[in-house]
């Protein structure tokens, strides 16, 4: 199984074997243009495959909402890839189908089938870092909707908002108050200037100071996991998931785990759900491991 995962500034390709352990790997610069790009794919394939005695199936992580049926990349963050046919493009330059999916949707397929939710009947993926990115797996298949959306919670509306979660932030999707606006690293940065009145500090810092026991960091985690345990109600509702597993440049806040599921039940009807809430196992490389794994699902 080989699998691609393209990002902003780099192409990492892995090959792994039926029992997910990883072969061999290989990474490239991301190309400025489509052709160079489709071009690049191809090699990095070509160079997995090297070694391997026979062809392999290929999947690819794509960063941008995906057309299901088209295969086509609905709204990109590499703008140039933007409704380019280049599922159908990569299966006729490999002479084999290829299988696309979303990054946070690979993310979550591989916590899913060998990682944090290995076990689960049904598992949201959710990436925390500079920005948002959720999918969600139920019954180990990616559901990703007509539309290529479902599963992302980023830029739904925060429930519950109160003044203390900070200022309302306009967002790219042109709303204002989205998640990925309220629980992202920037927005815990904004948000120790909000309580504080000092300047922002990123979430690395902020981290490091509540560990060695800054009371101001405190502070602000302890509003944090509010701000995080009402944005976690919308997947409870919609999905009710058994593992909400957790990727990304946040996972590692100190406290995270524990106490988020500790506040979230005051935001539901239903007593104290009971989904877990962990920590992904695969790091930086579960995209990449959950792209190779879609040529088995």
């Amino acid at each position: 199984m080989i699998g691609l995962d393209i990002g902003g500034t780099k192409i990492a390709g892995a090959v792994f074997d039926v029992n997910g352990v990883q072969l061999d790997a290989c990474r490239d610069t991301t190309p400025a243009d489509y052709e160079s790009l489709v071009r690049t794919c191809v090699e990095l394939v070509a160079a997995l495959e090297n070694k391997l005695t026979e062809k392999a199936s290929v999947g690819i992580g794509l960063p941008g909402m995906i057309h299901h049926h088209k295969g086509t990349v609905i709204a990109a963050n590499l703008p140039f890839m933007t409704d380019k046919p280049f599922r159908s493009d990569m299966s006729l330059k490999l002479g084999r189908p290829v299988m696309t999916a979303n990054d946070a949707n690979c993310l979550a397929l591989a916590e899913a089938i060998d990682g944090a939710g290995k076990g689960a009947s049904s598992v949201l993926g959710l990436i925390m870092g500079t920005g948002i990115g959720s999918g969600f797996i139920n019954q180990g298949k990616i559901i990703d909707g007509p539309n290529g959306i479902a599963g992302e919670i980023g830029h739904l509306p925060l429930p519950f908002r109160e003044f203390e979660d900070g200022t309302l932030v306009a967002c790219g999707c042109k709303q204002k108050d989205c998640i990925e606006k309220a629980i992202a690293g920037p927005a815990l940065a904004r948000l120790y200037a909000f309580i504080t009145g000092e300047a922002e500090l990123d979430a690395k810092d902020i981290a490091d100071h509540a560990r060695a026991g800054d009371s101001k960091a405190l502070k602000v985690l302890d509003r944090y996991y509010e701000i995080v345990a009402k944005a976690m109600i919308l997947p409870l509702y919609a999905y009710d998931p058994e593992v909400i597993v957790v990727s990304g440049g946040l996972n590692t806040l100190p406290g995270l785990y524990e106490e988020v599921p500790k506040r979230w039940s005051k935001y539901t009807f239903f007593g104290v759900p009971k989904t877990r809430f962990v920590q992904a196992v695969h790091g930086p490389m579960a995209g990449l491991r959950g792209a190779a794994y879609l040529g088995r699902i």
